[in-house]
């Protein structure tokens, strides 16, 4: 898995690539608890290049959302792949999440 972040307009992306699980979500974790410190008031984490996510990484992505609720903050989900969304769908995660289909539409 990589971690690459941009900044798009007041947004700070996360971009992931690769697979998330058990075995390198702390990477993932690490990433989001660092810029969900109340410093940037929207993340936004694009997933368009994860085509594999398990449980773990779902747990660091609710753990995002709810970090970011304590500062008054916006954490999104953009860009997701169809196996991760049907993931979510089951979880009935789609509804927690705020999900953006492109830049286009966060912007």
């Amino acid at each position: 898995m990589e971690i690459d972040f941009k900044d798009l307009g007041e947004h700070k992306i996360v971009l992931v690539s690769g697979e998330v699980d058990l075995y390198n979500v702390s990477d993932l974790k690490k990433a989001l608890f660092s810029i969900t410190d109340g410093k940037h008031m929207s993340v936004i984490v694009d997933l368009k290049n994860v085509n594999y996510m398990d449980s773990s990484g779902i747990g660091a992505l609710v753990a995002g959302q709810k970090k970011m609720k304590a500062h008054n903050g916006r954490f999104a989900l953009m860009n997701i792949h169809d196996d991760v969304l049907n993931i979510l769908k089951l979880a009935t995660l789609d509804k927690f999440f705020k999900i953006y289909e492109s830049e286009e539409e966060l912007l």
